[in-house]
Order: C-alpha cells, then sequence, then structure tokens
C-alpha cells in the first residue's frame, strides 16, 4: 500500500524595493515606492543660520532639502561630510504632501529585499540610540551574519521631527 504524500508548496518570497545609501558607516533605506528621482545636487539656498533645512528648486518646484546627518544622528555634516555631497534623493511620503529631498554623497542602489528579512528596530534603541528617524532594519540572513543591518528611514517620522523642532 502506497502512502500519499502531500507535496510541500513553497511560499513564494515576497521582496520589497529600497533605495539603499550608506552615511557615517551606516547603511540606511528608503522605499522605492517614496522616491521621485534622484539628480545631480543644486546648489541649495534659503538656510543662513545653517539650521540644516534649504530649499532647491527642480521642476518649477520648491524642494525642502534636510541635512542628512542631523535628519538621522541629530548631528549636523561637517564641512568636509558637506562638501562631498554629490546627489539629492527626492522624496514624496505621500502625494498629497511636498517633496523633499536627502543630499547624498553617492547615488543610492536598487535593492530588493524579502519581508522576512525586515524587523521592527527595539523601542529602547529607538529612545536611547543614536541613529534617529528609522523604523525598522533589514537583516541578511542567518548564515551570512557579518553582514550589517540597513536602516530603514522613516520618512513620516522625519516629517514630523522637522515640525516639531
Amino acid at each position: 500500500m502506497l502512502k500519499s504524500r502531500r507535496r510541500r508548496q513553497s511560499q513564494p518570497i515576497v521582496l520589497e524595493q529600497f533605495l539603499t545609501f550608506i552615511v557615517r558607516q551606516e547603511q540606511f533605506a528608503v522605499p522605492m515606492a517614496q522616491a521621485y528621482r534622484v539628480i545631480p545636487l543644486p546648489p541649495i539656498h534659503g538656510d543662513p543660520q545653517q539650521r540644516g533645512v534649504g530649499l532647491v528648486t527642480y521642476e518649477n518646484r520648491e524642494i525642502l532639502v534636510i541635512d542628512i546627518g542631523r535628519c538621522l544622528f541629530d548631528d549636523p555634516l561637517s564641512t568636509s561630510e558637506t562638501q562631498k555631497l554629490k546627489f539629492l534623493l527626492i522624496l514624496q511620503p505621500r502625494l498629497e504632501q511636498e517633496w523633499f529631498g536627502l543630499p547624498l554623497t553617492a547615488p543610492p542602489v536598487i535593492e530588493r529585499i524579502p519581508q522576512s528579512a525586515i524587523h521592527p528596530i527595539p523601542a529602547n534603541y529607538l529612545h536611547w540610540g543614536s541613529i534617529h528617524n528609522v523604523s525598522s532594519l533589514m537583516v541578511g540572513s542567518q548564515e551570512d551574519q557579518d553582514l550589517s543591518p540597513i536602516f530603514i528611514v522613516d520618512l513620516e517620522r522625519v516629517l514630523h521631527n522637522l515640525k516639531t523642532r
């Protein structure tokens, strides 16, 4: 008598797309769906007191530009870091909101990450850690523990914190 065997149906791997970039030796990502475009960094205006918020004009729009050091580390970029900025990642978190940009030293890289690799960041780290405005992190596979995590930037939190400054 033959036993019937159920075939195991493998679950499809759901991938999410992100744009990843490096700031101060840490890797960050933003969801591809919230990115509009990457352009060469135009001159930034309107920040005479170096508060970390300026404006650029692109496609007849004024785009808010945020100092990425202040945004992610609560520490503005140094003059030498600022001189290395070459690209502007233009983001639009929701259709009804204004666009804003993050200046970067290199163009971001498209990454396709399995949903199973995305984990929430512990609440204590969000409160006490030195990286801010992130919501979760992507970790590599169990086989490759040497890969550093990629922090996912919470664009809604970035905008909220700008309003409460």
